[in-house]
C-alpha cells in the first residue's frame, strides 16, 4: 500500500467553497486551508482589461483545437475591427509556438505566475477544456470576466463529466468542476444532442449557442487536398500513396503500451476494397504518450503521428480512419471518407466508461476483433454509409458549416464593445 492510498483511509478531503478540508474519518477533527488567499492577495486589487482575450488549447497543450480557429478568424477580420485587442495565448511550449503565430499574440507560459496574471486582468477566457486544474490552485472569476466554454468532443458517445460515474467519485474535483461550470457564460454546442448533453453533463449549463466547433470548419474548405500534400511532406509520404488514419483513446485504467493492429493486413485490405497503395500513420492519445509507447511504435510498420501539431489537419488529410471510442471519427464524419470502429472491449468499456448511445447507433461498421474489422473493410458500402451519415447528422441536429469561428469571433468583438 502506497502512503497516499494510506492517507485516503485515514482522511477525508474536500473542497468547500474557498476552502480544502482535510477531515480525520471517524472523529471531529479537521483542517479548513483557504487556498484562494494568494489569489487574493495578488490579484484582486488588478483591474480587469476590456479588450483582453485569453486562450488556452486542453490545458496549454500547443496549438490547436476549437481556440486555434477562432483565433485564426479574428486574426483574418480586417484589422480595423480588431484594432486594440490583447490576445494572449497560454502554452506549455512556448518556443515551438513563437514561430507560428503572429507578433501581435502574446505567448505566456501555462501554470505561470504571468498566466494567472493574464487569466485575473482578461476580460474574455476562451477554452476547450474545464479549469479544474487551475481552480484547485486558487484561480477565480471576477463579475465583469466572461468564460467561453467549447468543449473538445463532437457527438461523443463518450459520457463525460457530470454524466460519469467514476470521475463524480472524487468529491474534491466534483466541487471543483461544478464551480467551472457556474463559472462558464457562454456554452459553444454544434448541435441538438451536444446541447442536451451539455445541460446535463454541466449540471444545467448556462447560456447554450448552437454555433457548431470552429476545429471542424476547415472540413468545409473547398480545397482538402492541401492538408493531405501538407501531411505527406511532412512525414515524406510519396504524393500517390493514400493515408490510413488510427487514432485510439486512453484507458482511465490502462496504463499499458497500446496493442498494435494488423497494420499491414490493414493497409492491404484497404488497397483491395478501394484501391491504391496506404500509409497507416497512428496518433497516440496525449494521456497515452510515454517513452516505451512512441518506442514501441519505431518497431512496427506505422508513421507516429503524435506530435504532428493538429489533429483536425490529419484527419481533413485522411483517407480513411480507425478509432476506438474517440470523439474525433465524429469529426471525421464531416468528409464522409470511410471511418470504422474498432472496440475489442466494448462491454468492459461501457461498464466503466458508460455511453450516450449504442456505437451500433453510429455510421461508423462497428468491428470487436481485428479480422472482423478486416471483413468490413472488404465488404464497406460507400453509398449506404453517406447515407448513414446524412441521417445521423439529421437527428442529432447538427449545424455544422463551415462558420463556427467566425460566430465565436463575433461573439468575442461583441463582448469586447467591438461590434459592428
Amino acid at each position: 500500500m502506497t502512503i497516499r492510498s494510506l492517507a485516503k483511509k485515514i482522511i477525508a478531503y474536500t473542497i468547500e467553497d474557498e476552502y480544502k478540508v482535510y477531515r480525520l474519518r471517524k472523529t471531529k477533527l479537521q483542517i479548513r486551508i483557504r487556498f484562494t488567499g494568494k489569489y487574493h492577495k495578488k490579484f484582486d486589487h488588478e483591474p480587469v482589461c476590456p479588450n483582453k482575450v485569453v486562450f488556452d488549447n486542453y490545458m496549454g497543450n500547443g496549438y490547436g483545437c476549437n481556440p486555434k480557429y477562432v483565433l485564426k478568424s479574428l486574426l483574418e477580420m480586417p484589422r480595423e475591427r480588431t484594432e486594440g485587442l490583447d490576445l494572449v495565448w497560454i502554452t506549455k511550449t512556448p518556443e515551438l509556438l513563437r514561430p507560428i503565430l503572429p507578433e501581435r499574440v502574446r505567448i505566456v507560459m501555462y501554470d505561470s505566475e504571468q498566466a494567472f496574471y493574464e487569466y485575473a486582468t482578461a476580460k474574455l477566457w476562451v477554452k476547450n477544456f474545464q479549469m479544474v486544474h487551475l481552480l484547485n490552485q486558487g484561480l477565480l472569476k471576477k463579475p465583469e470576466q466572461i468564460y467561453i466554454q467549447m468543449w473538445h468532443g463532437s457527438f461523443g458517445i463518450k459520457k463525460i463529466e457530470g454524466d460519469c460515474g467514476y470521475l463524480n467519485a472524487d468529491k474534491a474535483w466534483l466541487a471543483l468542476a461544478k464551480k467551472n461550470a457556474a463559472y462558464t457564460d457562454f456554452w459553444i454546442s454544434n448541435s441538438r444532442f451536444e446541447t442536451d448533453v451539455y445541460k446535463r453533463a454541466f449540471w444545467g449549463a448556462g447560456k447554450i449557442l448552437e454555433y457548431g466547433h470552429p476545429r471542424n470548419d476547415l472540413f468545409f474548405e473547398p480545397d482538402q487536398l492541401r492538408y493531405k500534400r501538407k501531411v505527406q511532406e511532412t512525414y515524406g509520404i510519396a504524393p500517390e500513396k493514400k493515408l490510413f488514419f488510427y487514432m485510439p483513446t486512453f484507458r482511465d485504467q490502462d496504463h499499458g503500451v497500446l496493442q498494435p493492429l494488423p497494420y499491414g493486413r490493414i493497409a492491404d485490405a484497404l488497397g483491395r476494397r478501394f484501391g491504391g497503395e496506404w500509409v497507416c500513420l497512428v496518433r497516440l492519445h496525449p494521456r497515452r504518450v510515454s517513452p516505451k509507447q512512441i518506442e514501441a511504435l519505431k518497431e512496427q510498420s506505422v508513421i507516429d503521428a503524435t506530435m504532428y501539431p493538429d489533429v483536425q489537419e490529419l484527419l481533413a488529410a485522411a483517407d480513411a480512419m480507425v478509432t476506438d471510442y474517440s470523439s474525433a471519427i465524429f469529426d471525421f464524419m464531416l468528409t464522409k471518407r470511410p471511418g470504422f470502429i474498432l472496440a475489442e472491449d466494448y462491454d468492459a468499456y461501457e461498464q466503466i466508461r458508460g455511453f450516450y448511445y449504442p456505437l451500433t447507433d453510429t455510421p461508423f461498421p462497428l468491428a470487436k476483433s481485428d479480422e472482423k474489422l478486416l471483413e468490413q473493410i472488404g465488404a464497406f458500402d460507400e453509398e449506404s454509409y453517406r447515407q448513414k451519415i446524412d441521417a445521423f447528422l439529421k437527428e442529432k441536429g447538427s449545424v455544422e458549416d463551415g462558420n463556427a469561428a467566425k460566430r465565436v469571433a463575433e461573439l468575442i468583438l461583441t463582448q469586447t464593445g467591438k461590434s459592428k
